[in-house]
């Protein structure tokens, strides 16, 4: 029975072992198809291999010097949860000096000598990497708590490094306390949990590792797709999306919203005179001027070319004129670009109004209107209320071309 308790531990072993290099396998594929920027995942992708090779020398205790499957192996275990901890901040954007590595791995390799050589025993031996092994899972569940976004990946990686905290605990209490048969796989209870917890540990870190890695890739092609690549202003279906949601609030709570809708004036003259690279640069530079200005929850969108839409939650009409008013007189940082003006139209709801995003937008499109009417580089607006847009709107209705969404 102890033969098979042997084998079975050490079948585990190995094949958990196994899994996380194929895990391992998995992360070195997304660092190839993910953008350079996704820091994390070669110290992620590290860690089950040093895991797996801690195992093989673990297990070929007796057929190679102790230094080796002892020494050596406890060196590498102890790598195994600091290389996880030091890809995590990496990917939040927060990673550990390679000091602390190198300092880590020489203070553990002077202990673990010093206790197979000068002290050798195997009690204090299991209490020392069992309490580092905890105190390494614990400063990772505090990187991962207090900096990483809640989502599943990272409530399994708190509910795994939790768990091994305390597994970690329980062998160096129980060791330090109680007789302890000597060797890796010996037949007890809390070897048995020892092995096994950092076995599926070790495999569902490197799962953790590539959820969370997924979770941010999706959330940065959603922001790509939310997002003007030019200026980085909402685009026309976001914006939809977002201002819809915020004009229902509007609604409920019975506070208004303003839409203001900007036009730089001349604008093809530039593209003629300088071209579209220097054009391509004032649109982005008048976008980051708008952004600056409006304050939070305001939504600006390039609404098509050299247009932009910017809708104003709990803003009333004489504010969004002076929000408008700003983003008018603000002048361009970069002298070396062309000057150019903009004219914007301004709408407002009233308390009482049910009218859609779609239709605020054609309001202040019609003040659009007559700010370009009356000489451009104006604020024009409409009354508080949204009046019928009929025949007058249609007559008046400047001539523009088909908007089709920017792609990002």
């Amino acid at each position: 029975m102890v033969t098979a308790q042997l084998l079975d531990l050490r079948t585990i072993v190995l094949v958990t072992g196994t899994l996380a290099c194929f895990m391992s396998l998995v992360l070195q594929a997304l660092r190839r198809s993910y953008p350079n920027h996704t820091e994390g995942l070669k110290l992620w992708a590290l860690a089950p291999l040093l895991s797996f090779a801690a195992a093989l020398l673990f297990g070929l205790r007796g057929m190679v010097p102790e230094a080796l499957s002892i020494g050596v192996a406890n060196v590498l275990l102890l790598q195994v949860p600091f290389l996880y901890l030091s890809g995590s901040c990496s990917f939040l954007g927060r990673p550990l000096h390679r000091a602390a590595f190198v300092a880590q791995a020489l203070v553990s390799a002077l202990t673990l000598a010093w206790l197979l050589g000068t002290h050798p025993s195997y009690a204090q031996r299991v209490v020392f990497m069992s309490t580092l092994l905890a105190g390494l899972c614990s400063w990772h569940a505090y990187v991962i708590w207090h900096h990483a976004r809640r989502s599943f990946a990272t409530h399994l990686f708190l509910g795994v490094l939790g768990l091994l905290v305390l597994v970690f605990l329980l062998r160096g209490v129980t060791a330090a306390l109680l007789p302890l048969i000597e060797g890796l796989y010996a037949p007890s209870p809390i070897q048995s949990l020892y092995l096994l917890s950092h076995g599926f540990g070790v495999l569902l870190l490197s799962l953790g590792t590539v959820l969370m890695a997924a979770e941010q890739r999706r959330e940065e092609l959603q922001h790509m797709a939310a997002r003007d690549s030019l200026t980085g202003a909402l685009t026309r279906r976001a914006l939809f999306e977002l201002g819809e949601a915020e004009l229902a609030r509007s609604r409920q709570t019975g506070r208004p919203l303003s839409v203001l809708m900007l036009d730089l004036d001349f604008f093809k003259a530039i593209n003629d005179q300088h071209g579209h690279r220097v054009g391509d640069l004032v649109i982005r530079d008048f976008a980051a001027r708008a952004q600056t200005l409006l304050r939070r929850p305001a939504l600006l969108s390039r609404y098509g070319g050299e247009e932009f839409v910017a809708v104003l939650p709990d803003t009333d009409t004489l504010q969004a004129r002076l929000v408008a008013e700003r983003i008018r007189e603000s002048a361009s940082a970069d002298a070396s670009l062309p000057r150019c003006t903009v004219s914007i139209g301004v709408a407002t709801t009233g308390v009482a109004d049910t009218a859609s995003l779609d239709r605020l937008i054609d309001q202040a499109d019609l003040g659009l209107y007559q700010a370009k009417a009356q000489g451009r580089n104006r604020v024009a607006w409409v009354e508080d209320r949204l009046e019928p847009i009929g025949a007058e709107r249609h007559n008046m209705q400047r001539p523009r071309p088909a908007r089709a969404e920017l792609s990002p």
